[in-house]
C-alpha cells in the first residue's frame, strides 16, 4: 500500500517539477531567440544607417550599369539598390546569384521589412526599405547580413536546453522519489505501530470474548434448569454484541494479515458454479423474507482458494440481505472473454451515487439509511479477496432501486 502511495507522490512531484522546468526553459529559449533576433536586426539597420550617403550617391550619381553586382566575399554585410519598378540596379553581394532569388521575392514596402533566406547552406537576413527624398520614393534598398553563426548559436542553445531537460528530469525523478520516501517514513512508522496494535489487541480480545460468550450460554442454560425467569431479550442482546465484536476482530485480523501480505492462499482447481449454488442455497435457508434466484452457468472452473471464495460470496449475500427489506436477491454467474463473472443483485434501498467510490474503504458507511448492523469491513475484505485472486469487483446502484455487485475472476486455462 505504501509503495503505491510513494510512487504516486513521486510521479505527482516529478510531473509538477517537470512541467515547471519545461515552462521555464521554454520561456528562456523564446526570450533568448527574440533577443538574438533583435540583435541581428539592429546590426542590419546599423549597416543601412552607416551607408545612407552611399545609397543616395548611387541614386544621384552617374548611373550604374544595370544588373551590375560586385562580390564582397570578405564581408558579412551586403546591399542591393532597387528601382521604383522593383528592378535590382546594382549591388554588392556575398553570394553570386542571390540577386535572382531576391528579385523573385521583392514587393513594395512602406516600412522596414525583414526576411530570412536559406541560400547555399547559409542563412541571410535581409531588410528591405524605401529610399525617399523630399517625400518622393526614389526606389528601395535591400540590406542584409550573413547570420549563419547566430542561427548555429541558437540551435546549439536549443540542444543544450534539451540535454539539460533530460538530465534534470532524471534528477527530478530521483529527488522526487527521495522526498516522497522521506515524507512517507513517519506516516509508515505510525501506521505500522497502529497496525501492530490492532493485531495484538485483536488477538488478545478474542479469548475474553470467547469466555464471555460461553459464560452467557452457560448462564442461560442454568437459568433454564433452575426455572429462573431471566429476560430473554437481554440475554440475546448480550450474545449478539459478543458475536458482533468477535466478527469485527476476525475482520481486523484478516485485513491486518492482508496489509502484511501474510494471507496464505490454498490454490486449487475449483468448480465455481458448484460453490455458488451451494453457498447461495445454504444462505437462503436462513432468510425467510426474501426470494432467491439462481442463474449459474455450468463448469465455471477457476484456480482459487475455495474457503476465501465462499467467504467472498457470503459477504455479498449478507450485504444484499441486510439492505433489502423485501423483494429478491439474484445470483448470476456466466463466462465472458476468459473471465468468470458473478453478479449479486438485490432490490433493496440502494447506494447514493456520491458514496459509490468509497464503499470498499474500511469502516466507510454510506448515509444513515444504510447504517445498520455490521462492522463496515465486509466489502473491504471482499475487495482484498478478489484482488488476491487477480480479479476485480464493481458496483452499480441506485437509491430505492437496488444494488448489483459484479466480480470478475480469471477462468482456468483449458
Amino acid at each position: 500500500m505504501f509503495k503505491k502511495i510513494q510512487m504516486r507522490l513521486t510521479w505527482m512531484n516529478a510531473i509538477s517539477y517537470f512541467i515547471f522546468l519545461v515552462l521555464f526553459l521554454t520561456v528562456f529559449y523564446v526570450s533568448f531567440a527574440q533577443i538574438l533576433n533583435k540583435v541581428q536586426e539592429n546590426m542590419v539597420e546599423s549597416y543601412a544607417a552607416n551607408n545612407t550617403d552611399k545609397f543616395f550617391n548611387i541614386y544621384k550619381g552617374p548611373p550604374k550599369p544595370p544588373n551590375r553586382f560586385e562580390l564582397e566575399v570578405d564581408q558579412v554585410s551586403f546591399f542591393y539598390v532597387i528601382s521604383k519598378d522593383l528592378e535590382i540596379l546594382y549591388g554588392e553581394e556575398l553570394h553570386e546569384g542571390f540577386n535572382k532569388v531576391l528579385q523573385t521575392n521583392l514587393t513594395p514596402v512602406e516600412t522596414k521589412q525583414f526576411k530570412r533566406y536559406e541560400y547555399e547552406g547559409e542563412t541571410l537576413l535581409v531588410m528591405t526599405q524605401a529610399v525617399r527624398m523630399k517625400g518622393e520614393t526614389l526606389g528601395y534598398i535591400a540590406v542584409g547580413q550573413n547570420v549563419t553563426l547566430y542561427e548555429a548559436l541558437l540551435q546549439n542553445v536549443l540542444i543544450l536546453l534539451v540535454m539539460l531537460l533530460i538530465v534534470s528530469s532524471i534528477g527530478i525523478g530521483l529527488l522526487s522519489y527521495f522526498l516522497a520516501k522521506k515524507s512517507m517514513a513517519p506516516i509508515q512508522i505510525s501506521y505500522e505501530q497502529q497496525r501492530q496494535f490492532v493485531a495484538n489487541a485483536s488477538h488478545e480480545l478474542r479469548t475474553p470474548l470467547a469466555v464471555i460468550y460461553s459464560s452467557l450460554e452457560l448462564f442461560e442454560e442454568q437459568m433454564k434448569q433452575q426455572g429462573t425467569n431471566y429476560p430473554r431479550d437481554t440475554m440475546d442482546d448480550m450474545k449478539n454484541e459478543a458475536n458482533y465484536m468477535n466478527e469485527m476482530l476476525s475482520s481486523l485480523l484478516t485485513l491486518t494479515r492482508s496489509d502484511q501480505n501474510q494471507i496464505e492462499l490454498n490454490i486449487n482447481e475449483v468448480d465455481l458454479s458448484n460453490v455458488i449454488i451451494q453457498r447461495t442455497r445454504r444462505f437462503a435457508k436462513t432468510v425467510q423474507h426474501l426470494a432467491f434466484q439462481l442463474d449459474v452457468a455450468d463448469e465455471l472452473m477457476v484456480e482459487a482458494d475455495k474457503i476465501l471464495v465462499e467467504e467472498l460470496l457470503y459477504i455479498l449475500l449478507k450485504n444484499a440481505v441486510t439492505y433489502t427489506q423485501e423483494g429478491t436477491v439474484s445470483v448470476r454467474a456466466y463466462e465472458e472473454v476468459g473471465l468468470a463473472k458473478i453478479e449479486v443483485a438485490d432490490t433493496g434501498i440502494g447506494i447514493a451515487e456520491e458514496d459509490l467510490p468509497y464503499i470498499f474503504e474500511r469502516f466507510y458507511r454510506a448515509d444513515k439509511i444504510r447504517n445498520k448492523s455490521g462492522t463496515g469491513l465486509g466489502l473491504a475484505i471482499g475487495k482484498v479477496i478478489t484482488e488476491l485472486h487477480n480479479g476485480q469487483i464493481y458496483v452499480q446502484s441506485e437509491l430505492s432501486k437496488g444494488t448489483t455487485f459484479t466480480i470478475e475472476l480469471p477462468l482456468k486455462h483449458k
